[in-house]
This record gives structure tokens, C-alpha cells and sequence, in this order.
């Protein structure tokens, strides 16, 4: 009987140290264990793609700089062609205005059909020297008619009302002599009747296109925002 009892005690005292520790020991070496293999699967296995990640998140962030330098070209380019769309508008409201250079004799021959048609003498058209400005030039004439004041004051309302730009100025208006009363002519009138048309060079200046912007240069101020494009 004691022979037995000695041998079940030597059984129970046999086996490994693992075996032999408590079992949260063993779960936790365990544990460890699994941890160190992942680690160094990780790094074995993983490591080629955590380094291809990595030059794709670079080559991305070179991709975003660029297209943020698009943008601000983007946003350059629309401003330019924003400036463009108004020049051109207010070009051609100024050509719907203002004759070019060429047309202003036509000017002032419908001017000369319109006293005609009021049935006014013309005594005098002289035209006087130009005065240049930034957008136009005027040409002043000199006028002197002689008709009924009806008939005068007719044709500088229809002046008032004429497609170009022309412009009435130092009025001077008298009674006639004797014999033109006689005639049907009452007054004589003096004025000078300045024309604007565009110049060459102004023409050139107004439909010229605007230097494109440097890429990377910001927009300029007071230009209108412009939306970013989809990357």
C-alpha cells in the first residue's frame, strides 16, 4: 500500500515546468508567444508592401501639389478669359457707339442729310483739330446754318436722338437779315458738332488679348472666384 501511494506522489510531481505552472501563466506565455509570431510574420511578409504604400502616398502627395498648382492655373486662365469675354463686350457696345476712324466721314455726311431734310441752309462745316482721349477721339465741326428756328430746333432734337455719339455745343442763335426773312430763313445758327469715333490704336489697345497668367501666379485682385475642377 505505501508502495503505491509513492508511486501516484512521483507521478504527480513528474512532468515539465510548463506543465507545471498555473494555467493564467501558461495562457499568458501563450499569448506572448502568438504576439511574437504575428510581429515577425508581420515584418516578413508585410514589410515590401508597408514600403510600396508608402511611395504611393508619396507619388500621391507630389500629384495633390500639382493639382493645386492646376488649380491656381485654372483659376488664372478663367480670369484672363473672363476679362477677355467683358473687353469684347464693351468693345462692341463701343463699336455700336463709335465709329472707327474710316466711318466718321459717313457720320458727318447722314449729319448733313439731316439739315437737308430740315431744309436748312448750310453755310459753313469746317472741321476743327482733334482732341484725343484714352478710349476715343472727338472731332469737333464747326457749323453755321441759316433756316427757319422751327426747322433748327427740329434737327437738334433729332441730333439728341442719333445711333452714334455726337455732342452740341457753344449754340448761337440770331435772327436773320431782311432778305433771308423773306426766304423762309428767320435764323442763323453757329455751333460746333463734335463726333467721337476709335481710333487704330485705341482699337488695337481694346481688342488686344491679355497676357496669359505665369503658371503658379495667384489670381489677380478683384478677379471673380473660380471653382476648383474635380481632381
Amino acid at each position: 500500500m505505501a508502495a503505491a501511494m509513492a508511486s501516484v506522489t512521483k507521478t504527480e510531481e513528474g512532468g515539465n515546468f510548463f506543465s507545471r505552472m498555473a494555467w493564467y501563466y501558461q495562457m499568458a506565455i501563450l499569448l506572448a508567444l502568438v504576439a511574437i509570431l504575428i510581429y515577425v510574420a508581420d515584418a516578413m511578409l508585410l514589410s515590401d508592401t508597408r514600403v510600396e504604400i508608402g511611395k504611393i502616398e508619396s507619388q500621391a502627395q507630389i500629384l495633390k501639389a500639382k493639382n493645386a498648382q492646376a488649380s491656381i492655373i485654372r483659376q488664372n486662365l478663367a480670369a484672363a478669359e473672363e476679362t477677355l469675354r467683358k473687353k469684347q463686350e464693351e468693345m462692341d457696345g463701343l463699336r455700336d457707339l463709335l465709329p472707327d476712324q474710316v466711318e466718321i466721314t459717313r457720320v458727318f455726311d447722314n449729319i448733313k442729310d439731316l439739315m437737308k431734310a430740315q431744309k436748312l441752309e448750310l453755310k459753313k462745316f469746317a472741321p476743327d483739330k482733334t482732341a484725343p482721349a484714352e478710349i476715343y477721339t472727338a472731332q469737333p465741326i464747326k457749323v453755321e446754318v441759316t433756316g427757319s428756328y422751327d426747322n433748327l430746333g427740329m434737327f437738334l432734337s433729332q441730333l439728341g436722338f442719333y445711333k452714334r455719339i455726337v455732342s452740341v455745343t457753344d449754340l448761337d442763335i440770331k435772327q436773320a437779315e431782311d432778305g433771308a426773312q423773306y426766304a423762309g430763313r428767320s435764323v442763323n445758327g453757329s455751333f460746333v458738332v463734335t463726333a467721337f469715333y476709335i481710333s487704330p490704336e485705341n482699337l488695337t489697345r481694346l481688342t488686344s488679348k491679355p497676357a496669359t497668367p505665369a503658371p503658379g501666379t495667384p489670381p489677380a485682385p478683384g478677379a471673380p472666384p473660380v471653382a476648383n475642377q474635380p481632381k
